[in-house]
């Protein structure tokens, strides 16, 4: 005699996730449904139609069998009404369960095939801004491929691996490189808490690189500065005036016949000749 097979109450189980009148949600609640009629034995319910009842002569067991089979279908097609929107269960309540599945595909099935070229085209161009959180971009990778899934198109993890690496920006090659070097095959949680350690590394040798780049500014400002000579006017270099010299002790002040400063008489300029050197000239002896 077969084992009793585990029954539940099915539409408990997907109101959580009630199927939406615009279908935006379609592939998540097929994709719920189909995982929950598997351990019940009643996924055959979605891939075909019951059936015509077997003939009057039939054998009891044939009629058994479709009894069965009934019971299957009505009690799928209970949780699947029980799991929509009042304006589809009244649009689907006199179709069987079957009949329902198939017209829902037809319906919403090209909106499914729009939002997996989507999901796709984002997981397969998506690329880190250098310096950015390595974080935050695994987490919106994990997230395509998730979403990719469950528009039942599995994404391995292998190439999910080889996706996050290719994303990488140029900091990571050395990272990348030394991966594929030493013929690592990681699972993408691994591979995660990797690029966790090696993004600590990186952003240490950002900022030394980003010291010593200062240094080397200041450096050559300081030689550009030198190049360029001393003061200018008009646009040419001139000689800068020398400066006073400091007054020696014991010296007489020309004017006061004082100590501590030091005051000589004025050297003659011809007239007519004191210009701008004439006048910082004079100006040493004041």
């Amino acid at each position: 005699m077969a084992a009793p097979r585990p029954t539940f109450n099915l539409g408990s189980f997907l109101e959580k996730d009630k199927l939406k009148t615009d279908g935006t949600n379609f592939t998540n609640w097929f994709r719920t449904l189909r995982i929950l009629l598997v351990p019940l034995k009643m996924a055959y319910v979605l891939e075909g139609a019951l059936g015509d009842a077997p003939a009057d002569d039939a054998s009891q067991d044939e009629k058994n069998v479709y009894l069965s089979r009934t019971d299957d279908y009505n009690l799928v097609q209970s949780g699947m009404l029980y799991s929509m929107e009042a304006e589809l269960q009244k649009r689907f309540e006199r179709m069987g369960a079957y009949e329902i599945i198939t017209d829902l595909k037809a319906v919403f099935a090209p909106q499914a095939r729009a939002e997996r070229y989507e999901a796709s085209e984002a997981f397969f161009s998506a690329k880190m801004d250098e310096h950015g959180s390595v974080s935050e971009h695994v987490v919106k990778m994990s997230g395509y491929v998730q979403r990719l899934n469950a528009l039942e198109c599995q994404i391995p993890d292998e190439l999910a691996v080889d996706r996050v690496l290719q994303s990488l920006p140029p900091s990571y090659k050395g990272f990348v490189l030394n991966y594929n070097m030493q013929g690592m095959t990681k699972t993408p949680s691994e591979l995660f808490a990797m690029l966790k350690s090696a993004e600590v590394e990186i952003k240490k040798e950002h900022a030394v690189f980003m010291v010593n780049k200062t240094t080397d500014f200041k450096k050559s400002s300081r030689r550009e500065k030198a190049k360029r000579g001393g003061p200018k006017r008009d646009g040419k270099s001139v000689v800068a005036p020398p400066k006073a010299p400091k007054p020696k002790p014991g010296v007489e002040c020309f004017y006061c016949k004082g100590e501590g400063h030091w005051k000589t008489q004025l050297p003659q300029v011809p007239k007519g000749q004191e210009g701008w050197q004439g006048r910082e000239e004079r100006r040493r002896y004041i």
